[in-house]
């Protein structure tokens, strides 16, 4: 190799090595510095992204808290012999939760499951708000998955009778 390196003229040897120089550079680029690069904008996105969920998330949290303050007033009781599962499917059409509203079931005398399938959010948190100010109903437990809709979840539901 060396001997060959010699036979060179030294413009050829002065090519080889600018072109050796150039590619040592564009492999570190294309290796290194490129898909360094390219995660950075990924991330910078995904940061992006979570921001503005972070900030819909503050309003609807300050929109559930206004609610809760503002749901002081005298409680709407259920009419007499209305069950758990007719309140909850009723209000939640009332509230505009029909179109999501997939199925609602009873688990006992005291104890109804509900699913709701891309369902805005905001009007989910209303909706709640409502059923323990007005109705005195707690959830027992709350699953909500997102879904690529910003703003819509689906929610499982398990609402329970509440104490007075």
């Amino acid at each position: 190799m060396k001997d060959y390196w010699n036979q060179l003229k030294p413009s050829e040897r002065t090519i080889i090595s600018v072109g050796g120089i150039i590619l040592s550079v564009l492999i570190l680029y294309l290796a290194v510095l490129e898909p360094f690069m390219l995660k950075t904008e990924e991330y910078t996105a995904k940061i992006s992204k979570q921001k503005s969920q972070n900030e819909w998330l503050k309003k609807a949290s300050m929109e559930v808290k206004q609610l809760q303050v503002s749901a002081g007033g005298p409680s709407t009781k259920r009419k007499a012999g209305e069950s758990l599962l007719v309140v909850v499917d009723r209000t939640a059409k009332q509230n505009k939760l029909a179109d999501s509203l997939k199925r609602v079931e009873p688990d006992g005398s005291e104890r109804v499951r509900v699913w709701l399938d891309n369902a805005p959010f905001d009007v989910v948190a209303k909706w709640l708000g409502l059923l323990h100010s007005n109705y005195q109903l707690e959830i027992e437990s709350a699953v909500f998955d997102k879904v690529e809709v910003v703003g819509r979840v689906n929610v499982r539901l398990v609402i329970i009778e509440g104490g007075a």
